[in-house]
């Protein structure tokens, strides 16, 4: 939908066939030199004893569809699904889940999610929002406060979360990834969200929250390995609280990369409402 997903499909279409044609699996490459440390690695922390959340956790990856061929054609297959494939971002055992609606909102989210191309703002390069957004893939960790950068299929984003006891600000406007302030439970960091424009979605299939919207983030790590949760409370609109899925990341060894810039270049074009599912 966006100028940065067609490239997205571009490379994946040229690198499927040339895995096919050449053997060689990048993604396969990628996984191996990417995550780092084995099981039992101590926790490193801090100077003020608290767990040291900093490194690079995450790499979104394009989805490579597997490839066969078929006499002398090579077939891109997205709907089959490679086992000795590195994960990417929209597998999925990777997604978030879908929270309950109130049985009079369902009608909303259905209407929503038919002209999702027309009414979703990160559909056409808006910041995806909270906790849409995912697990940070980058964090920056002081005494202070915790950075958390994310290379989106929008663009860059980051986030700043106060560590050391400030309360949420006053009298600002709402935005799409809120006001956060955390706290340490233990050695898990609790983020508290508040203050999160309506504008943008909990996640794909027009999954709407109202200004009212909480969400609660948990970031703990273990050795090497860092564990993120959040649970998302809107009782105007949701049936109960939403439990994200978890997702558990490993320390990586490269380094977060510059999104490219997002450019919807597809909408003045588009036929119908059809659309392909998001990836995230």
């Amino acid at each position: 939908m966006r100028h940065r997903f067609f490239g997205f499909v571009l490379l994946a279409a040229i690198a499927a066939v040339v895995l096919y044609t050449g053997g060689a699996r990048a993604a396969g490459q990628d996984a191996q030199r990417g995550p780092t440390g084995a099981p039992g690695t101590a926790t490193p922390r801090m100077s003020d004893g608290h767990p040291d959340l900093n490194g690079y956790w995450y790499r979104r990856r394009a989805p490579i569809p597997p490839a066969r061929r078929v006499g002398a054609s090579v077939i891109l297959d997205p709907t089959a699904r490679d086992p000795n494939a590195a994960s990417s971002g929209n597998d999925a055992a990777l997604l978030p889940g879908t929270p309950k609606y109130k049985p009079e909102f369902l009608a909303k989210v259905k209407e929503l999610d038919t002209n999702q191309v027309h009414q979703e703002p990160a559909f056409t390069c808006g910041p995806p929002g909270v906790p849409r957004i995912g697990p940070p893939q980058r964090i920056v960790q002081t005494s202070r406060e915790v950075v958390l950068l994310y290379d989106d299929l929008n663009g860059n984003f980051f986030r700043i979360v106060p560590t050391d006891g400030r309360p949420h600000r006053k009298g600002i406007e709402a935005s799409a990834h809120g006001d956060a302030v955390s706290r340490w439970e233990g050695d898990t960091l609790v983020i508290d969200v508040r203050n999160l424009s309506a504008e943008t979605w909990l996640g794909d299939n027009g999954l709407f929250h109202t200004e009212d919207v909480r969400v609660t983030e948990r970031l703990r790590r273990e050795g090497n390995t860092l564990t993120w949760q959040a649970v998302v409370e809107d009782p105007a609109v949701l049936a109960e609280p939403w439990n994200v899925n978890p997702r558990t990341l490993t320390l990586r060894t490269d380094e977060i990369e510059e999104a490219a810039f997002c450019q919807d270049r597809i909408q003045p074009f588009m036929q119908d409402l059809s659309h392909h599912r998001n990836t995230r």
